[in-house]
């Protein structure tokens, strides 16, 4: 029932590889990062005129105003239909989840690319977990539910050589206390294909704001994909004047400039995006990138150095670590790889059920049978604590 990888490109795209949406960044050091190489780099004001890019100002009229959770008389229809005759706010959200569900709008065609308001996502039934969620939330609400996003930190994804190549960003929408009962209220989370995301992952309530600039972000990476500088523009000023603390806004905005030649520009862009996240890894991956570029290695070494001791204290780098070296066969460095994500994060399933299969591997039985039960207390999903029965049971 709901979710998905919003995107954020990093250079990582010169490359022909995707990053993907990352806002927090897990196990992120607070200390600053180092300085810019001049402090005669362009101010905020002057990232967000566009004459630099475009050959003029743009005026903050001819920005794209999009109303993300609009509804149409259809839409309100849908839902006065849901929900008639249902006073309790569980029931109302349980009607409206079938006749969502009925009307194949909790099955929708799955395009990781495509970004839509709750009206597009409607009508078309074609989106990603964005696309969901604004619907949910602006059907939800016109039912009078009190529904916020949430945002999930997916952990990031690294190559095989250890560079970072994407960080991720996974949105559902929670709905507020649902009972009549103070003493017994609880909320739910509905989630459009959470089985992707099983991990226990960090989920905090975010704005409309924070989510309207990322649906901006995502139009203008697309956009800067397609070659149009121009649109891509519009669009990331649009987020950073909706959210203007949205790091993968600015990121991508340093992308942009980079892309056409101007590095001093994508060089104070990414430091905005480290200003207001400075374990931002993909900002810090494109400086040292740049850096090197511009011959500055002591600065490119520097952010190098920063993203590898970001590495070393995140438990999903030695998970990646783990699941390599049980590809090659190397279970004894696969064990120890994963102890040691176990160790910086122990609630994880997903970490303990990697040991439970390495040490089956190593023919250590009991030891992996006490892997697997700890997995199992661990899983938040009812289809993965079966899934984990299931092999118990094997392994017995």
């Amino acid at each position: 029932m709901a979710g998905d990888r919003l995107r954020e490109r990093s250079e990582v795209l010169l490359r022909s590889a995707l990053a993907l949406v990352a806002v927090v960044s897990i196990g992120a050091c607070a200390s600053a990062p180092p300085l810019p190489r001049s402090g005669e780099l362009p101010q905020v004001s002057e990232l967000l005129d566009g004459s630099a890019l475009l050959g003029e100002s743009v005026a903050a009229q001819s920005l794209p105003a999009i109303d993300t959770r609009a509804l149409t008389p259809e839409m309100r229809e849908f839902v006065s239909h849901s929900v008639a005759g249902v006073s309790s706010a569980e029931g109302r959200l349980q009607r409206l989840l079938w006749e969502m569900r009925r009307n194949g709008l909790l099955t929708l065609q799955y395009q990781s690319t495509t970004t839509g308001t709750a009206t597009e996502t409607f009508e078309t039934r074609i989106g990603n977990c964005l696309s969901f969620t604004n619907l949910f939330v602006a059907l939800a609400r016109d039912a009078g539910l009190e529904v916020s996003y949430q945002q999930v930190d997916i952990p990031p994804v690294w190559s095989s050589g250890g560079e970072l190549l994407m960080l991720n960003q996974h949105v559902n929408v929670r709905v507020h206390r649902t009972t009549r009962q103070r003493a017994s209220a609880h909320d739910h989370v509905v989630d459009f294909n959470a089985p992707q995301y099983a991990g226990n992952y960090p989920q905090r309530p975010v704005d409309d704001a924070v989510v309207d600039a990322l649906f901006h972000n995502n139009l203008a990476v697309d956009a800067l994909l397609e070659d149009d500088p121009h649109t891509a523009f519009l669009h990331f000023r649009r987020a950073l004047l909706i959210d203007p603390r949205s790091t993968p806004a600015w990121t991508n905005l340093g992308v942009l400039y980079q892309r056409n030649g101007l590095d001093t520009h994508a060089e104070a862009a990414f430091h905005q995006a480290l200003l207001h996240d400075p374990g931002h890894k993909v900002a810090m991956s494109n400086l040292a990138r740049l850096y090197d570029r511009l011959g500055h290695g002591d600065l490119a070494t520097a952010y190098r150095e920063r993203i590898r001791r970001h590495q070393l204290q995140n438990p999903y780098y030695h998970f990646f670590l783990a699941e390599q070296a049980v590809a090659q066969a190397d279970l004894d460095s696969a064990l120890r790889a994963v102890e040691r994500a176990i160790r910086l994060r122990e609630e994880e399933h997903q970490f303990h059920f990697l040991r439970a299969q390495t040490l089956e591997a190593l023919g250590q039985r009991e030891a992996a049978r006490a892997s697997l039960l700890r997995a199992q207390e661990h899983a938040t999903f009812t289809a993965i604590r079966k899934e984990y029965q299931r092999k118990l049971e094997t392994l017995d």
